[in-house]
């Protein structure tokens, strides 16, 4: 970074100053609250151009502190590694199992690049890290807010022990380079504990690494922190009340389908009913609630799951994900029956739905008994608070979204609180139908996609598009977020 290359980590800490970039005929200067003006004089003997002074709270210049040490660290692991690689690279070819671990953990350098590119995508409130072989190089890339990006790049020879070490931690067989493999390790940062899943697959430059970092201590959001507007929290209440039936969450992957289930599940807990689950993976635990993995190695698939479940005397069951025929035909059996059921469906809209589970064979009479309610979900980016920018709306974005042209918007911009990109966090868009008699009979006669959507507007459903309008009319989120929902 710029910072450090002119000021050392050292000098930067002790007097509380960072060059930040240039600007003009010299350098914007970075400074907190503690700093001393007489201490500018030092700066002279690292810049002779012009200097701007600008102030930083405290909270953020933490962070920015925070980061500069990890990317530091990192650079001299990256330089201290590249010394030894040819060695350490030779002694790999012909190692036992055993030297591979001894090896693995007396190289400090591949331990602090493996731990700095964790803790470095947990500060920068990353999902994902991709670790990304190519011919001469690793790319590294952090997925912030649904969107991927490249973070930095390794050399290729220390993939090996990358590899070695990830797979160390998460307990799974270093000898096999050649085989995908799936596992977990428990990573602490910051006083807190993360849950990383780890996804290892074979590409022709090495093997390609995926971590999925879950936040164990806030995993578990509550209906409350979903966000749900005024309507469609009154059609919520009414889910959350129901006794039985099968209740879907629908949306392309990645829209926050599982995190809506749990919060359901959290809130029902109170119920005191005896509450099952069927997940692969078992992500979230949540107390007082019976929690099932799926091994389909063993046979756990499930549909077997489920059977079993119906033998347990449940009130309240979650299925991760209906995949089959087999499992749909339970849900729906299992929901006639007296039992309250919420499952996800990989399906883009409300509509989709029903054609979807009439596609696996499900006989109509078995929805139109079962199907008690729908919701339907993205996730679009949350403007950055400190950095967005009111503009009045385009002709051509008003004429699309049907609003006045002079309504005012806001757009991204860009700073330090948001790595640059305009964008902090994200949110959730929902469209939540209940299907009363009017829908049951649409589902036995020939359902068209133009008679759902009247349907839907005739019972004053707030649509997805709509709930994202009224984000973007409340400076949530910008216009380029909301067209996402429209592609």
């Amino acid at each position: 970074s710029l910072c450090t290359k002119i000021l050392p980590l050292e000098f930067i800490e002790k007097y509380n100053c960072l060059i930040y970039c240039k600007w003009e005929k010299g350098y914007v200067v970075l400074v907190n609250q503690n700093f001393e003006f007489y201490n500018v004089n030092k700066l002279v003997f690292f810049i002779k151009d012009e200097l701007y002074i600008s102030y930083v709270k405290n909270d953020n210049w933490n962070l920015i502190i925070q980061n500069l040490k990890l990317n530091d660290d990192l650079d001299k692991a990256v330089n201290k590694f590249k010394i030894n690689s040819e060695v350490v690279v030779n002694n790999y070819l012909n190692e036992t199992k055993n030297d591979f671990y001894d090896v693995e953990i007396n190289n400090a350098p591949i331990v602090k690049i493996v731990d700095s590119i964790i803790e470095e995508a947990i500060n920068l409130r990353s999902s994902d890290i991709h670790l990304e072989p190519y011919e001469n190089i690793i790319k590294v890339k952090y997925r912030i807010d649904g969107k991927l990006k490249l973070q930095s790049e390794l050399p290729i020879e220390s993939l090996s022990e990358i590899s070695t070490r990830i797979k160390v931690l998460s307990k799974l067989d270093i000898t096999k380079k050649f085989v995908p493999q799936d596992g977990k390790l428990i990573f602490e940062c910051n006083n807190l504990s993360y849950d990383i899943r780890v996804s290892i697959l074979p590409s022709i430059f090495g093997e390609k690494i995926a971590l999925r970092i879950l936040d164990l201590f806030n995993g578990i959001m509550k209906i409350e922190d979903l966000n749900f507007s005024k309507k469609a929290s009154r059609n919520i209440d009414k889910i959350l009340n129901l006794n039985s039936g099968l209740v879907l969450v629908v949306g392309p992957t990645g829209s926050g389908k599982s995190t809506t289930l749990h919060a359901f599940l959290e809130n029902n807990v109170k119920r005191n009913e005896n509450i099952i689950t069927v997940e692969d993976p078992v992500e979230y635990r949540i107390d007082g609630i019976t929690q099932v993995q799926i091994n389909e190695e063993a046979g756990l698939d499930f549909a077997v799951s489920l059977k079993t479940i119906l033998r347990q005397d449940p009130n309240i069951i979650m299925i991760g994900e209906i995949r089959d025929l087999e499992t749909a035909k339970i849900a729906c059996r299992a929901s006639i029956t007296g039992h309250l059921v919420y499952s996800t469906l990989h399906t883009s809209t409300s509509f989709g739905v029903i054609n979807r589970l009439k596609d696996m064979n499900i006989e109509p009479y078995l929805l139109v008994d079962s199907l008690k309610a729908i919701i339907s979900q993205r996730l679009i980016r949350c403007l950055c608070p400190s950095c967005k920018e009111k503009i009045k709306i385009s002709k051509e974005d008003a004429s699309m979204f049907d609003l006045d042209e002079n309504t005012s918007v806001y757009k991204a911009i860009g700073c330090g609180c948001c790595n640059k990109t305009g964008y902090l966090g994200r949110c959730g868009v929902y469209e939540v139908i209940l299907i009363d008699e009017d829908f049951r009979n649409l589902i036995i006669d020939k359902l068209s996609i133009t008679k759902f959507k009247n349907l839907v507007k005739k019972k004053d459903y707030e649509l997805m598009i709509d709930n994202g309008k009224s984000l973007v009319l409340d400076g949530k989120t910008s216009i380029e977020e909301l067209k996402t929902l429209i592609n």
